[in-house]
């Protein structure tokens, strides 16, 4: 397979009191079926992702994480299908640093974002295969800023994207191991549900369970959250979505238990199952 590599490094700003990572670079890496392009950081990231569909771009966040405006033309993207172009941009809400990916594209391709250690994949499929993610849908409004605070002038809703959280590598788990390890928490969403997944380093043993009319509780058995940064929230009110808030902790305890409280904007069917090394809980709109 062809693999060619344009590496880009960025200058870092000087970050702002909130700023806890620093982009350091973007790895743009064309093949014969997808096109990646690898965000890397100083330290692992938090990052939110949704997509438009007129004009296509495909928009990555990176909060509590500061770079300088930088622009990546064709010229730098030979070799990359229906990628034209990366702006990186800087903004700054409530005193939090928050830099912005916009991946400009020639038309609308399925798209995927994931993250491992302190990067963040974002893989393009010019080919369309995976399974269609923003190809038929309507434009929306992208929200500008990490303040979402009530306005008349708010942004509307966003259908389709990603929440997520970077975490160091983990060994797969043997058998009588030990506790298990939680490598990844996200949340994504599309037009007809609402997924909050949790990743571990072996299939793991679960419950659910519904706590008043806005809180449903997810609790993984015997396991813990190795890194300080999966046990912050993830924030999901502007997706148009049933779900508001995803709030991982532990439970410390002579076996160890991880809790996700999933706090809701709305009542929602949702069912919980294991696919390989992933939690996940689907609540249908």
């Amino acid at each position: 397979m062809l693999r060619v590599s344009a590496l880009v490094t960025l200058a870092v700003a000087a970050a702002p009191a909130l700023a806890t990572a620093q982009l350091t670079g973007i790895d743009v890496r064309p093949s014969a079926e997808r096109v990646d392009v690898v965000v890397k950081a100083s330290e692992p990231l938090t990052f939110q992702s949704w997509a438009r569909s007129a004009p296509p771009v495909l928009v990555v966040d990176l909060l509590e994480t500061a770079a300088e405006p930088a622009t990546l033309d064709q010229a730098a993207l030979k070799g990359a299908a229906a990628l034209t172009g990366i702006t990186v941009s800087r903004h700054d809400a409530r005193g939090t640093a928050l830099s912005r990916l916009s991946i400009a594209l020639s038309r609308n391709v399925d798209y995927d974002v994931s993250a491992r250690g302190s990067e963040v994949t974002i893989s393009l499929f010019p080919s369309g295969k995976r399974e269609a993610s923003f190809t038929s849908k309507k434009p929306v409004q992208l929200a500008l800023s990490t303040d979402r605070g009530a306005r008349s002038d708010a942004p509307a809703l966003v259908m389709e994207g990603s929440l997520g959280r970077a975490t160091a590598d983990l060994d797969v788990a043997q058998a009588g191991g030990g506790p298990l390890k939680m490598s990844y928490i996200g949340f994504r969403n599309t037009a007809s549900s609402s997924v909050v997944f949790a990743r571990l380093n072996a299939e793991a043993k679960f419950s659910i369970r519904k706590e008043g009319d806005n809180l449903v509780v997810l609790e993984i058995q015997n396991a813990t959250i190795p890194l300080r940064n999966n046990k912050n929230h993830l924030d999901a009110t502007f997706f148009d979505s049933p779900v508001k808030m995803i709030t991982p902790s532990e439970i410390e305890d002579a076996t160890p238990t991880i809790r996700i409280t999933i706090e809701m904007k709305q009542a929602a069917p949702y069912d919980a199952v294991l696919q390989g090394r992933e939690v996940v809980v689907t609540f249908k709109k």
